[in-house]
């Protein structure tokens, strides 16, 4: 084989090896949507909203106490 030659074919080669590390790439850093599912938009801005308002801390004592702040309309 001239040089010319090998170097065609090398050519060819590493183009195909460059196709398939690209493929592989993908294949492997492909962002995964979540198996859950999205979140609604409501509870999302709601979450939002509440972060974003510096209110108070709230310190429960009882499970009671937690039920009850968690189950009130806020």
């Amino acid at each position: 084989m001239t040089t010319e030659t090998l170097v065609r074919k090398m050519g060819k080669e590493l183009s195909i090896l460059r196709n398939d590390v690209e493929g592989m790439k993908k294949a492997l850093f492909a962002s995964y949507s979540d198996p859950e599912g999205e979140y609604r938009p409501a509870f999302v801005k709601k979450m939002l909203e509440r972060m974003a308002s510096k209110g108070p801390v709230y310190r429960f004592t009882t499970k009671e106490e937690f039920l009850r702040h968690v189950r009130s309309k806020k």
